[in-house]
């Protein structure tokens, strides 16, 4: 509970960055003006959280969601993340008003840091906006002023705690939530599989040296579109490139959203 808590905190704490002088990138990187909902016409809000936890240490963790353009742990391919940032590229220093440039499953992604930390020790703290971007597949536009996620280390540094949150504004709301939990979901667990496929249980089961978990260990969300929360989604099995599997993601993301919908007129 402390754990949590003071992550809420730290997350709520880096919400107001906005306020502060960042530049977001003029080339499609601006967030649009906001309506009487907190969103431009046509969209409404929305929220997403993950927890997840992996049996790695956070500085094994860090090895590889440490660098703002290696996203090769979210579906990107090495080298396909362009940043306004060229110094940081040489020095992995990531400031606020750096931007990352990438294109996956037909939609162009641009996220501009508002907040980031990376202390040797934890916890890695990264807040960015995300651009208007359409996911096809899904058949839903959405854009987000706060997409954070933070990893702290727990059970005295042998794992490491996640949480991926959003605010965002969408199209469809509902549909939206599924698309971002999922994608979230599936990021910490790619996180875990780089590292050995290991899954999380308790800090006493690795105090006995076995970190292995059974499937209740995934993580879960708790998507609050405005339709009302979305079901925790359950990990995607998809062994194909990286690109497959994110349109693999959005596909069942979409199946779910309608499913939901269904019940609800039903």
């Amino acid at each position: 509970m402390k754990t949590t808590l003071s992550i809420t905190a730290v997350l709520a704490t880096a919400a107001g960055a906005l306020a502060e002088n960042i530049t977001i990138p003029a080339t499609n990187g601006s967030l649009p003006a906001a309506g009487a909902n907190g969103c431009a016409p046509g969209y409404y809000p929305g929220s997403d959280t993950v927890l997840f936890t992996v049996p790695y240490t956070y500085q094994q963790v860090l090895s590889i969601i440490g660098n703002y353009t290696n996203l090769t742990w979210s579906g990107s391919p090495a080298n396909s993340v362009t940043t306004n940032n060229s110094q940081a590229l040489t020095t992995n220093d990531w400031t606020p008003g750096t931007a990352r440039f990438y294109d996956i499953s037909g939609a162009h992604v641009i996220e501009t840091i508002t907040t980031y930390s990376k202390p040797a020790n934890g916890p890695y703290v990264e807040i960015h906006t995300l651009a208007p971007l359409t996911a096809a597949a899904a058949n839903v536009s959405f854009y987000g002023d706060f997409d954070g996620q933070v990893w702290k280390p727990i059970c005295n540094g042998r794992a490491t705690w996640s949480n991926f949150t959003i605010n965002y504004c969408a199209t469809n709301a509902t549909t939206a939530g599924q698309v971002l939990n999922m994608l979230h979901l599936t990021d910490a667990m790619t996180v875990g599989t780089f590292l050995g496929g290991q899954n999380f249980t308790s800090c006493g089961a690795l105090a006995g040296g076995n970190g292995t978990a059974s499937p209740s260990a995934y993580g879960g969300g708790n998507g609050t579109g405005s339709s009302g929360p979305s079901a925790t989604s359950s990990p995607i099995p998809y062994t194909g490139d990286a690109v497959g599997r994110m349109s693999n993601m959005l596909l069942t993301a979409a199946a779910a959203a309608v499913v939901v919908c269904v019940g609800v007129s039903m």
